[in-house]
């Protein structure tokens, strides 16, 4: 009678290690799949990195002086119509560590000469007013998009007095880029610059779009 007790105990044990095993092996696959689909997704964001690299590179070697002064205007025109006629940008384009870097610089000038911020010293608003045209640049000349880009929130933390500045501006390089930009934001005073307006709400847990 011991002995049948002892067969039936080890065979129970031989299942729940069985099964801790398979539990294992089975976290272990999902593991390795999401691991997959990181780095699937981290070499696509990769791709399209590299594709604005080598616009960069052009920028500062094939044609260094035309379009990186193309990109300073557009994006100092954003700053001034928005912050002041003081702002301005300045992009230097350097090698470290064999890579290549682009490094931004917002410049104020005052009466005491100028004062100067790299990307760290960046507020929302102002990082939005450089990053969005810059992006938008980029994209044309690496021949991401087809003319079109939605902005999604961008100037959310943008005060709301200039609002009507940063639509304005939107409009304005909607048009001399000759891109069409589809834009949702909380802010009502964007609509009055827009060609067509449209307010989303919720009706239930679903979103019923409906024109201004």
């Amino acid at each position: 009678m011991r002995c049948y007790v002892d067969v039936v105990n080890e065979e129970r044990q031989r299942r729940q290690e069985l099964d801790r095993k398979k539990a294992e092996n089975d976290l272990l696959d999902r593991q390795a799949s999401n691991a997959e689909d990181m780095i699937v997704a981290a070499a696509e964001k990769l791709g399209i990195g590299q594709e604005a690299l080598v616009f960069l590179e052009r920028v500062a070697n094939a044609r260094r002086g035309a379009m990186k002064g193309k990109i300073e205007s557009v994006v100092t025109e954003a700053l001034r119509l928005i912050y002041g006629p003081d702002y301005r940008i300045e992009l230097t384009y350097s090698m470290k560590n064999n890579r290549s870097c682009l490094d931004i610089e917002l410049v104020r000038d005052i009466k005491a000469g100028e004062v100067r911020r790299d990307m760290d010293g960046f507020g929302g608003g102002v990082a939005d007013t450089i990053s969005v045209p810059m992006r938008l640049l980029v994209l044309i000349g690496s021949k991401q998009t087809d003319r079109f880009c939605a902005l999604d929130e961008c100037w959310k933390h943008i005060d709301p007095e200039r609002v009507e500045l940063v639509a304005n501006f939107l409009r304005t390089l909607s048009v001399d880029l000759g891109i069409q930009l589809l834009v949702s934001s909380h802010h009502e005073r964007m609509i009055d610059a827009a060609d067509k307006a449209y307010h989303v709400r919720d009706d239930g847990g679903k979103s019923v779009v409906e024109g201004v």
